[in-house]
């Protein structure tokens, strides 16, 4: 693992996924002294200014366009302007660690990815890659809550149709955020996996884990709030097996990409939904 620095300091460059603890890890890290995130959690620049070629369109691409804050805007006009941002953070006095977690990045190609660390190696920032899975399936049905708590929906009926036509309709962008196999291939091919950390939902809350990624980050290990929630759903919908079998169908791929990547790891036991209705199929 590397080792506190001495240097510029790093950028954390996180790429999800989407409900798998960015917002949890955002929260702990932005309030370390040593750290400074700047005025969003999720930057969305470079989907933004690249996923609309690879896929996204229509209300989607706008969504991504939208300026949010004056500043924002500027780093979509002139991309220069995000690194030297960042740059700008990192050279305050005490200020060891910055980064842009936006989950959607699991959708950058690997040539975005690469392009992202030349422009911090132009001003002498090193990138971090961290990139956080979750049980593909719980992952979709916590996605698919919270955005339904957002409309004031919380009914169990509302919830198992909007998974069903989920399955039937499976929109590319949805896709994009589940395709864990998509983000470890591009991120083996521009950084090679041993210098990113990767790590699972359900592995990031132990003391073990979390201590591997301060030593990444090359900060000193601070104990997170262990029992702070940030952006959580309910979860006391009974899915129908139907359903359950509908969505083994549909990540089954993602799955066994993961397992691919990492043998080693033990799905059955980080992710016991997937591995079930996953392999039924």
């Amino acid at each position: 693992m590397i080792a506190t620095t001495d240097g510029p300091g790093v950028f954390l460059l996180g790429l999800g996924a989407q409900k798998a603890g960015t917002s949890w890890l955002h929260a702990q890290l932005n309030q370390r002294r040593d750290a400074d995130f700047g005025f969003l959690k999720e930057y969305h620049i470079h989907d933004a200014l690249t996923l609309p070629a690879a896929g996204f369109s229509g209300r989607s691409r706008r969504s991504l366009l939208k300026p949010r804050t004056w500043r924002r805007q500027r780093f979509l006009d002139r991309p220069e302007r995000y690194y030297a941002y960042f740059a700008s953070l990192l050279r305050r006095p005490g200020i060891q660690l910055t980064g842009d977690i936006t989950p959607s990045y699991c959708g950058l190609s690997a040539a975005t990815l690469r392009a992202i660390d030349h422009g911090l190696h132009a001003h002498g920032i090193p990138l971090r890659p961290v990139f956080l899975m979750r049980d593909p399936i719980e992952r979709i049905v916590s996605s698919v809550r919270m955005k339904r708590r957002k409309q004031g929906l919380q009914d169990s009926a509302g919830e198992i149709q909007t998974l069903q036509d989920l399955c039937r309709e499976r929109p590319e962008r949805i896709t994009l955020r589940s395709d864990y196999g998509h983000t470890l291939t591009a991120l083996k091919e521009s950084f090679g996996l041993k210098h990113c950390f990767i790590a699972t939902y359900e592995q990031l809350f132990h003391r073990d884990c979390w201590a591997d990624l301060c030593r990444f980050l090359g900060v000193p290990y601070r104990e997170p709030q262990w029992d702070q929630q940030v952006n959580v759903s309910r979860n006391d919908t009974e899915l129908p097996e139907e359903l359950l079998h509908q969505l083994g169908r549909w990540q089954a791929p993602t799955l066994a990409a993961v397992q691919q990547h990492f043998p080693e790891l033990d799905l059955h036991q980080l992710w016991p939904t997937a591995s079930r209705w996953c392999r039924e199929n």
